[in-house]
């Protein structure tokens, strides 16, 4: 019997863990021999490279390249991807670096002769948990998992990527603790408080956005390179540079996670120039004023830190907020743990020290920022009965108050999972059941989840929503004593699923 595997399906890097005979996360290199794969597409039509391939076409090729399209799932986002006049969306073309994954953790099964000799790429099912950000809704998730049975997996759950960070850092700690996991990914941010420890882990709150990650660091730098380029050479930076240019901020923030600054050479339009970027002023970039300190300004100098401050300030609201709704404080606890390649930034746990007063640990053994996800997600896979997620936003129906609509919230927000809940209201005839997700009682500031007819009912109709442990809602009524049921679709129209399943599997992906 072949093992389940754990997907962290990241934004710009993906990965995949299976549990050795011990219960050790061990990962399944890519073809690369890299223990994570870009979450990057170049394909045109016929034939997909995946990963480092992909990746490294950019400064090759003009064929199209596609990435960050996690920041996509759930999302009608017009002509981006359609190939071959067919809409694959940001699901069908997650579901393509899934199939790259479920290859690499074919072969590897098969290298270890766990596999029949009519097992095949095509016809083999693997299980797997697969993670997404604690913020993603029920149709993010929803997405995920058909682009998870899509690419060949039969996906057992859907959990949070801090949830599965936690698992890695803390299940099988001798003494309980209240954590804290910071998960910075290259597009998306998530914070979530956990119970963990004894072999046992309960998610308690969770916050996040998924819009916000490494990649709006690396613009920071891009955009400077751009203006400071034009304000030395009074040329602009040509469009077909733009890969090269996103290749010289991410590998200039790498530089700057471990000097305190990065020289950069930049050669366009037939000019030169040469800027250099500072992680952080030094005290003598400072000069007393007054009784204040102030930054002296006599010159066009970058400085990472300063420059990241309103996306510092966000991700510290956000913490603010997911304390303040659970009712807890720094000093409620225990450790603060990191996650994410993009938490390796100094200015991450500085500033997590800052606001918390608590030391953070930038090395732990075992514990990798890249993969403990993809780990987490595969213990998770052999512990579902003794960990506890919660969900990541309220649910609520349409009701009618005063004349006036507003959301009654049926399942709050940071929920423990599953949960079930049915309660009995007033309906008019031919009215419509709708289900929202999101905090507010306005429907306007909420998402349409679904909607369900309720026909003629006779006064009162029996509304039953329920919410799985991997996010995904269901919703049923029953009126006049017939009961309908509603899985909560994708989008109106929904996507569908055999006709993915048969583009995707048309696509010929080279390793």
């Amino acid at each position: 019997m072949i093992p389940h595997v754990g997907i962290d399906l990241g934004t710009t890097f993906s990965c995949v863990s299976f549990l050795d005979e011990n219960g050790i996360p061990v990962i399944i290199r890519s073809s690369d021999g890299q223990q994570t794969t870009p979450s990057v597409i170049w394909y045109d039509g016929k034939v997909a490279y995946v990963g480092k391939k992909a990746n490294d076409r950019k400064l090759q090729v003009n064929s199209p390249i596609y990435e960050f399209i996690k920041r996509d799932i759930g999302k009608k986002v017009a002509h981006r991807y359609v190939i071959n006049g067919w809409d694959f969306g940001a699901c069908g073309m997650s579901a393509v670096i899934l199939k790259k994954l479920k290859m690499e953790a074919f072969y590897h099964f098969k290298k270890k002769g766990w596999l029949s000799p009519d097992d095949t790429i095509q016809n083999l099912i693997i299980p797997a948990v697969i993670t997404v950000p604690a913020y993603f809704g029920s149709k993010e998730r929803h997405e995920t998992k058909l682009a998870g049975n899509a690419a060949g997996f039969e996906v057992i759950a859907i959990i949070n990527e801090p949830t599965a960070a936690a698992l890695t850092y803390g299940f099988n700690l001798s003494d309980s603790k209240k954590i804290l996991v910071f998960d910075l990914g290259g597009g998306t941010f998530d914070v979530t408080i956990l119970q963990i420890g004894n072999g046992e882990a309960k998610a308690i709150a969770s916050d996040g956005a998924d819009q916000l990650g490494g990649k709006d660091w690396d613009a920071i730098i891009e955009n400077y390179l751009f203006a400071e380029f034009e304000r030395q050479t009074q040329n602009e930076i040509p469009d077909d540079m733009s890969w090269e240019l996103q290749k010289q901020a991410l590998e200039s923030k790498y530089q700057l996670s471990e000097n305190p600054e990065a020289s950069i050479f930049l050669n366009a339009s037939g000019s030169n120039a040469e800027i250099t970027l500072y992680r952080e002023r030094e005290e003598d970039d400072f000069a007393f004023y007054g009784d204040g300190l102030s930054a002296l300004d006599e010159d066009n100098k970058f400085y990472f830190e300063e420059r990241s401050e309103n996306l510092l300030t966000l991700c510290k609201a956000i913490m603010h907020s997911m304390l303040e709704k659970a009712k807890l404080t720094w000093n409620d606890i225990d450790d603060i743990v990191l996650a994410g390649g993009s938490s390796r930034m100094p200015m991450i746990p500085k500033m997590l020290e800052n606001i918390s007063g608590k030391a953070i640990r930038r090395n732990i053994p075992g514990y990798n920022f890249d993969t403990a996800v993809s780990q987490g997600a595969a213990l998770y896979g052999r512990n579902t009965n003794r960990v506890i997620d919660i969900s990541s936003k309220s649910i609520g129906i349409e009701v009618k108050q005063a004349g006036k609509p507003i959301i009654e919230h049926l399942i709050k927000k940071n929920t423990p999972l599953p949960f079930r809940i049915t309660d009995t209201f007033p309906a008019e005839e031919n009215a419509v059941l709708l289900v929202y997700e999101g905090e507010s009682t306005n429907p306007v500031d909420c998402i349409l989840r679904g909607r369900l007819e309720l026909g003629n009912p006779s006064g009162q109709v029996i509304v039953g929503l329920a919410i799985d442990i991997s996010g995904v809602i269901y919703a049923t009524v029953e009126a006049n004593g017939a009961k309908a049921q509603l899985k909560i679709k994708s989008d109106d129209d929904d996507i569908d699923f055999k006709e993915l399943k048969e583009k995707i599997d048309l696509i010929d992906i080279r390793l």
